[in-house]
């Protein structure tokens, strides 16, 4: 039975029964599904757990997951499914506030949810964190005044000279919000990773040349053939993402390996995963990748 008690909604701050919310929305992870030669889609928080949808909280009320849900069908009709698309790619895209907001909440959604996890920021940092939270949230509610940036994955890899190998989880890896923190000066950047493309955002205290080379994910037109660079910053930090994705797929247990292998069987179509995964080993011997 449902639990039907009232609580505060985490956006709007009314009291009323609150709603199952997906961090990163639903149709990421249908896409992932839908693009898979499984039926279901793997965390690096138990790899060896299938699942066969994203995480989700009681956050939001049903005014506001609404509000948001209208936001995530504009941005998946009009923005990422012209993206993450194996077919036929989008040179041009039109980016429009709503789709700026809905960015801004999926960072704000999860940051809230994993503020707390396990971490090694100071003090100080987790000062910075709570107030870039609160200032989304006002964002969301009113207007959204961050700079947001945008890297592309378009068309003949590999990308931007970034490895071969990385090309599977560039094009099919989901990360939820993740907020890092430097010092002298102490600033900040978030990143938010969906398939084919990736987000991010800077605090105030950046040189320009660190984060010389990003495209603005901006209102209006954008060419995404036309992109062509990215910060430093990112570039390691995509860096360390694959280090990751590497570490989560040998936690896998032999008997998980064997299941993914039956799934894969019982489907004789070339799938996106597949896709990737050729242009990811280019003329290494075939081996088993994941959706994580």
């Amino acid at each position: 039975m449902m639990d039907t008690k009232l609580e505060t909604c985490s956006l709007c701050n009314k009291t009323s029964i609150l709603m199952e919310s997906h961090l990163i929305p639903r149709f990421v992870y249908e896409w992932i599904k839908n693009t898979s030669k499984t039926p279901y889609i793997r965390s690096s928080e138990n790899i060896n757990q299938r699942l066969q949808d994203g995480p989700k909280f009681y956050l939001l009320c049903e005014e506001c997951e609404q509000f948001l849900s209208k936001l995530e069908d504009e941005f998946a009709k009009n923005f990422f499914k012209k993206i993450a698309n194996y077919r036929n790619q989008s040179t041009t895209l039109t980016v429009t506030e709503n789709m700026k907001t809905l960015i801004l909440s999926v960072f704000w959604r999860c940051l809230i949810i994993y503020k707390d996890n396990e971490n090694d920021r100071t003090n100080e940092d987790t000062e910075k964190l709570l107030l870039l939270i609160e200032d989304l949230k006002r964002q969301i509610n009113t207007k959204c005044d961050s700079k947001i940036y945008f890297l592309p994955f378009y068309g003949k890899e590999p990308y931007y000279d970034i490895p071969q190998e990385y090309i599977y989880l560039l094009e099919r890896c989901i990360q939820p919000a993740d907020a890092r923190f430097l010092d002298e000066p102490h600033r900040w950047y978030v990143v938010l990773k969906l398939p084919f493309m990736y987000f991010y955002i800077f605090s105030d205290g950046f040189s320009d040349a660190e984060i010389s080379g990003g495209t603005e994910f901006t209102i209006g037109n954008i060419e995404i053939d036309k992109i062509n660079t990215l910060p430093q910053i990112l570039r390691a930090y995509i860096d360390n993402d694959y280090r990751e994705f590497l570490k989560s797929k040998k936690d896998m247990s032999p008997t998980n390996i064997e299941k993914i292998s039956r799934d894969m069987m019982k489907s004789n179509s070339n799938t996106g995963s597949d896709k990737s995964l050729y242009r990811s080993l280019g003329n290494k011997k075939r081996c088993i990748f994941i959706d994580i």
